[in-house]
């Protein structure tokens, strides 16, 4: 069969056009499109700095790996997630960020660049050598979308705010000691509060606002007291005067935004602050009624010819109850209560069968450290584990795990065992003297006092100690002012701590 001339021509324009469609060379790697939870070219009404930000890519001929990011189309950033958080930092009060991101696909070229407009190829380091070895994996970056999504965020700064913390309000009456708790908060991220600033009193003047860095939650005032670079740095000295007095709190942000003022106490009342009167202090852990506030007042008022008669009393037991501490403890022990024990070089300390061993605990230590000198007298109760370890701060392991008898009758006596030391003889006055324990000394106590001999007790259970040589620190396992019969025999006793151990003068 022979082909004619039209029939030629149209094979050859079918195969010319075939050609033409199908090059024997393949089409090169093509850049994915990306794209943000909104559409590029729309704008976000201003909002906070904390931006949760979404976004995803195509890639019409491979897939993606992940996504380069940057809010300044110079320093990028790599990741293989689909979203973040971001705190857009506020260095005005209002500031516009946009952000840019880039889908990367995975036509890399099988080796690790260190250098790409996007920056350098993230690796996993091994070894830990902060530099890329080979065999470390590492993101080869294929076709980057060369058109970013981007998208403006106008932030409109939120003011801070700052509240004083739950259950720390000051006492209505402390010595010059104060210290205030609050937590501040910020809906752009915490972090941007950059100070508080406190006042006394007087919030009209400029001058009267002191300035506290942005990672303080608390401050300690004091007055007439030298701050050392040994106190931590809540430490303020301040003009805690003798008076009525009210705590201002106000805090800043990086934007220069300020919270509302909060106040403590609050509105309409303040809180009286007094001054030691003098070096002495009785701290009435006792919550009977009976005459034990009258009986120490009497033999503080005459022994050592009325030295210990300028004194302070701190009631740490007026309203308490088994979930509640007393009216007048400061809600932090450390360092409130142990500052206030710190204004002071000598101590009395009472107590009925439960003392405020966690309170001890806290404070004690630290007042000894600072030179303190202590008298101790209490009972103990049935069970005394998790109330506060004596070991911390009395010269004694432990108190015996149960009575040595059910009840001290009138007559019955506690012996000295160190020189100077007179005989303790139980009264007939108030209520039965119930349960009592003996003392575990540690092994470097002095042994001061044990009961005597009897028929109704195993021993000589010990009932008073303190520690060796110098003494600062005396114990008495007994309620004192029960055994003041007579009384002259408490007060040669408390001539001898004092004046002798404690070298008051």
């Amino acid at each position: 069969m022979k082909y004619r001339p039209f029939h030629i021509l149209l094979v050859f324009l079918v195969l010319w056009g075939c050609s033409e469609r199908f090059p024997s060379q393949p089409v090169g790697n093509q850049a994915p499109d990306t794209f943000l939870s909104l559409f590029p070219d729309s704008s976000l009404r201003r909002t906070t700095s904390q931006q949760h930000l979404r976004w995803w890519g195509v890639d019409p001929d491979g897939f993606v790996i992940g996504f380069v990011f940057s809010f300044d189309s110079t320093n990028w950033t790599f990741t293989p997630k689909n979203d973040s958080l971001f705190g857009l930092r506020l260095n005005t009060t209002d500031t516009t960020y946009i952000f840019h991101v880039s889908a990367v696909d995975n036509g890399g070229n099988g080796r690790r660049d260190a250098s790409t407009p996007w920056g350098p190829e993230p690796y996993t380091d091994l070894n830990g050598n902060n530099q890329y070895d080979s065999e470390e994996p590492f993101v080869d970056f294929g076709a980057v979308d060369p058109t970013p999504a981007s998208l403006q965020y106008p932030i409109r700064n939120t003011p801070p705010t700052v509240a004083f913390l739950l259950n720390s309000n000051v006492p209505e009456t402390t010595y010059a000691v104060a210290t205030f708790q609050w937590n501040g908060t910020d809906l752009d991220g915490n972090e941007t509060i950059e100070r508080y600033y406190y006042a006394l009193d007087d919030t009209t003047v400029s001058s009267s606002w002191r300035e506290l860095p942005g990672s303080f939650n608390r401050v300690t005032l004091f007055r007439n007291r030298v701050i050392t670079s040994n106190d931590p740095s809540t430490f303020r000295n301040d003009s805690l005067t003798q008076g009525d007095h009210v705590f201002f709190l106000r805090a800043k942000d990086i934007a220069g935004a300020f919270s509302p003022i909060v106040r403590m106490p609050d509105t309409g009342k303040t809180w009286h602050v007094k001054s030691p009167k003098g070096d002495f202090l009785i701290v009435d852990d006792y919550l009977p009624t009976d005459i034990s506030a009258s009986f120490y007042n009497t033999m503080f008022d005459t022994v050592l010819g009325g030295r210990l008669g300028v004194r302070d009393i701190f009631d740490i037991k007026k309203g308490a109850t088994n979930v509640k501490r007393g009216d007048f403890v400061p809600p932090l022990i450390n360092p409130t209560f142990t500052e206030t024990l710190k204004l002071f070089k000598y101590i009395f300390w009472y107590s009925d069968n439960s003392p405020s061993l966690d309170i001890a605990q806290s404070c004690l230590p630290d007042v000894k450290r600072s030179g303190g000198k202590v008298l101790f007298t209490s009972g103990f109760p049935e069970n005394v584990s998790g109330q506060g370890s004596l070991v911390d701060f009395a010269p004694i392991e432990n108190v015996e795990s149960s009575t040595f008898t059910t009840i001290l009758s009138q007559g019955d006596t506690v012996v000295s065992f160190e020189s100077g030391y007179p005989t303790l003889i139980r009264d007939n006055l108030g209520t039965a003297y119930a349960f009592p324990r003996g003392l575990l000394p540690k092994i470097d106590a002095r042994v001061l006092y044990r009961m005597q001999l009897s028929s109704r007790w195993s021993g000589q259970p010990i009932m008073g100690v303190k520690d060796a040589d110098q003494a600062s620190f005396v114990l008495l396992g007994i309620l004192l002012h029960r055994f003041g019969s007579p009384p002259d025999n408490v007060a040669r006793l408390l001539r001898k701590v004092y004046r002798d151990e404690f070298g008051v003068q």
